[in-house]
């Protein structure tokens, strides 16, 4: 797809792999509404990048009511990536109630309750992508973090359902599954991780971008990106 004047949303993209995605697709001339719950780093974006196609909506996804607002806002859209996401580890036993429930509730229903806001506009104009960034975590179980796999796993799952449902559409639905990343999805959730040699965020933006820019006939999903061992 021609990304030029394109309408993107792109949840997350306040920071980390969001925001390097957000800067990628402003280079190729899209119009991009970062949408994401922190007001602060949302006025310090603008203030960094500083392009008339960047627009930001305050919206936690894991309220229905609130991504329907964001989107009604925005209007047409061409492009969602679901980026948002929270990183939770350790024992189950140890995981409290209210950090199951924000994982779940960000990780796998926030991802639900954005595609199920722009869907109905793109089936009406019969076009659009449906970009579900999860994680290598949604293919294979990981140690200590069982509810953080069980909500990229879910995440997996829906992917390859709707994209089922949507055969005979031109709308495309396409999974994307990277490894670790530097960035700060670890220190938000209070965990000291050493990622510095982890994946550069805009490396795996410039991918996703190949990824959308590829012919309507051709798929790329299903992709999964890790560093060499």
């Amino acid at each position: 797809m021609e990304l030029k004047n394109k309408t993107v949303i792109v949840t997350g993209g306040a920071d980390g792999l969001g925001l390097s995605v957000v800067k990628c697709l402003l280079e190729k001339g899209a119009i991009v509404h970062v949408v994401s719950r922190n007001v602060e780093r949302h006025k310090q974006i603008m203030q960094e990048i500083q392009n008339t196609n960047l627009f930001t909506h305050q919206a936690d996804v894991s309220k229905y009511s609130n991504v329907e607002k964001a989107v009604r806002e925005i209007g047409n859209v061409d492009i969602l990536i679901n980026n948002a996401g929270v990183w939770l580890e350790g024992d189950l036993i140890k995981n409290s109630l209210e950090n199951i429930s924000r994982t779940i509730d960000i990780n796998t229903k926030g991802v639900i309750y954005t595609t199920k806001a722009v869907l109905p506009a793109m089936l009406s104009k019969n076009k659009g992508i449906v970009l579900n960034i999860s994680s290598t975590s949604g293919l294979e179980g990981r140690k200590k973090s069982s509810v953080y796999c069980a909500s990229k796993w879910a995440v997996t799952g829906f992917t390859q359902s709707l994209k089922e449902d949507l055969k005979g559409t031109n709308v495309r639905v396409l999974g994307f599954y990277p490894g670790g990343m530097n960035t700060t999805l670890f220190s938000n959730a209070g965990n000291d991780k050493d990622t510095s040699k982890f994946m550069d965020p805009m490396e795996i933006a410039e991918i996703i971008i190949f990824i959308l820019q590829r012919p309507e006939g051709i798929n790329m999903d299903n992709v999964v990106v890790n560093r060499n061992k």
